[in-house]
């Protein structure tokens, strides 16, 4: 049997559990199966409310662990004092070990019916104990051009790696999960591409993201909706960010195919005041350093 200090520090552990999972959130109502995050909000909650701190390692070892040894009478102190009580002098005072173990315990026998319904109770109860909690997750992002967030794809990373599509409405998406930690994927050809990793708390979630416009799919569609008196200064311009032998596409209504274009061709098309690259939707681009060396684009027509 243990001595009855062990017995009574067991008993403090089980005080101080309870009295962080009043007021936080954790992974388990088991401190033994506590992680980093858990055990990190433990120690703030501890800092704050007694003043005192105790080591990851440390909780590693008296808590997820059986240690031979007691605490040192100061870190006692601290607990009991989080728990509520004046120290630990006190909390041993409160919690006679001699009370447990000779309290006689009184024998009952439950009616097979009423055994049976606490049994299932008790699975009931369980179930939504367990069950993960929905919360209402929401990001909207900021500063969108024109109509470029029709061109912004977002993707919810699945814990199997699978990916499921968002729709973007009125610049935010939202999704209902009792997922802990969100991954989406951001690709645009008119923003530069980005990996959103965030770990959710309990409650719901919202927040505004800031997407980096890709300042050259946006100079390219403005050149191919603006005239211009200097074309040769817009030429210049296209030279120097468009690889020489960049692959450029022209996506053709419905299933008529492709239309492949060199460099020199696209940029006449892009500087004749009468061409017919006229209202261009860039749909994917490629860079290479810092240069476009694939470019796929169709032309916009009035529905």
């Amino acid at each position: 049997m243990k001595e009855s200090s062990h017995i009574l520090f067991e008993r403090l552990k089980e005080s101080v559990a309870q009295t962080f999972l009043k007021e936080n959130p954790a992974t388990s109502t088991d401190y033994k199966q506590w992680k980093g995050d858990d055990i990190a909000r433990f120690q703030e909650d501890l800092l704050q409310k007694v003043k005192g701190r105790v080591s990851e390692k440390w909780f590693y070892t008296y808590f997820k662990n059986n240690s031979d040894k007691l605490p040192r009478i100061d870190i006692l102190n601290l607990l009991s004092v989080y728990a509520g009580y004046r120290n630990w002098a006190d909390f041993k005072q409160q919690n006679s070990v001699n009370d447990i173990q000779q309290k006689p315990v009184k024998k009952h026998i439950l009616p097979k019916s009423l055994f049976i319904g606490l049994i299932v109770l008790g699975i009931i109860s369980s179930y939504f104990l367990i069950r993960p909690t929905n919360k209402h997750v929401r990001f909207c992002f900021n500063n969108l051009l024109n109509d470029s967030d029709k061109q912004i794809h977002i993707s919810w990373i699945l814990p199997d790696e699978s990916e499921k599509k968002l729709t973007l409405n009125d610049h935010c998406v939202e999704l209902h999960t009792g997922l802990n930690e969100i991954q989406l994927r951001i690709t645009s050809p008119y923003y530069v591409d980005k990996l959103i990793k965030r770990k959710i708390p309990s409650s719901d979630y919202t927040e505004q993201i800031d997407l980096r416009p890709d300042l050259i799919a946006l100079l390219l569609q403005h050149y191919s909706q603006s005239d211009t008196d200097n074309w040769q200064k817009r030429r210049k311009k296209l030279q120097k960010f468009i690889a020489d032998d960049a692959m450029i596409f022209q996506q053709l209504p419905q299933k008529e195919g492709i239309e492949l274009f060199d460099k020199q061709d696209f940029i006449n098309q892009l500087c004749i005041p009468t061409g017919w690259l006229k209202n261009m939707e860039i749909l994917e681009i490629t860079y290479q350093n810092a240069k476009v060396i694939k470019l796929r684009f169709r032309i916009k027509t009035d529905q």
